[in-house]
């Protein structure tokens, strides 16, 4: 064997050495690595020392800490964040909620509270809603007739939801939409509203005459009509002189007279 063959032998034993130990110290720093992990995630450092919670207003802050399933002295990096927003998020009046660590030791709970807007009822049954049709909660007799929101008189199959769930049904959501575009002014001249349908939605105002409004389409228009016939000109349209009042069609607003 020739000097030239016996360097570049050595040369390669060294090389392979080199790879061999380079690889010991990586898998040797992985190991200390984990290791050190481990025992940093399972101790005190990381138990969970203080809850906060903002923006609740109905849902008591125990109730939604209770939810998150969060606890102090639980480990931190052991709880799951979306796990804990999904919990919270069952609760029919928390439209949204978002859970951030703040290491080490901290959560901090952020909500947004759906707010009530009406309540349907039909066959006995008293259900809340917000403005998008989701249903709160579900009420007795004695607080409906307590209770100091606009009430719709709806369809049987309107009712049948739990908390939580939307309301589908053409004639609540008609019934929704024009309660949203109401002025507080109007309002104190409604008795309730009346939605079997969306093609069928009236107001009865508090003198009991019936105001045909339809279909959430024009609300603007209708609502003007109300105002400038029924608010402005209440000595001479009321239930005393007219049967009905009805404001679904653009082309003429039928009175129906006594």
């Amino acid at each position: 064997m020739t000097i030239t063959n016996t360097s570049a032998l050595q040369r390669l034993r060294r090389r392979r050495i080199k790879r061999a130990l380079a690889l010991c110290v990586s898998i040797l720093i992985l190991y200390l690595a984990g290791l050190a992990g481990h025992t940093l995630a399972n101790s005190s450092f990381f138990d969970l020392a203080e809850i906060t919670v903002e923006g609740y207003t109905t849902v008591s802050r125990d109730e939604i800490v209770a939810l998150s399933g969060l606890r102090i002295g639980a480990n931190i990096l052991k709880v799951s964040r979306k796990q804990a927003e999904a919990n919270i998020l069952s609760q029919p009046y928390i439209k949204e909620a978002n859970v951030t660590y703040v290491f080490p030791a901290k959560v901090e709970i952020r909500i947004v509270e759906r707010t009530p807007l009406a309540m349907i009822s039909a066959d006995e049954r008293y259900l809340i809603l917000d403005k998008n049709g989701y249903c709160l909660r579900e009420i007795s007799l004695a607080t409906a007739e307590s209770i100091e929101l606009p009430g719709i008189r709806c369809s049987s199959g309107a009712v049948l939801l739990r908390p939580g769930e939307q309301s589908e049904d053409k004639g609540v959501q008609a019934a929704l939409a024009l309660i949203n575009k109401l002025d507080p002014l109007f309002m104190g001249n409604i008795l309730e509203f009346y939605a079997p349908s969306a093609e069928k939605l009236m107001i009865i105002n508090k003198d009991g005459l019936p105001v045909y409004f339809g279909p959430p389409e024009d609300l603007d228009r209708k609502l003007q009509n109300y105002e400038e016939l029924l608010i402005k000109n209440a000595e001479k349209c009321n239930a005393q002189t007219l049967e009905y009042v009805d404001l679904r069609y653009d082309t003429q607003i039928t009175l129906s007279r006594k």
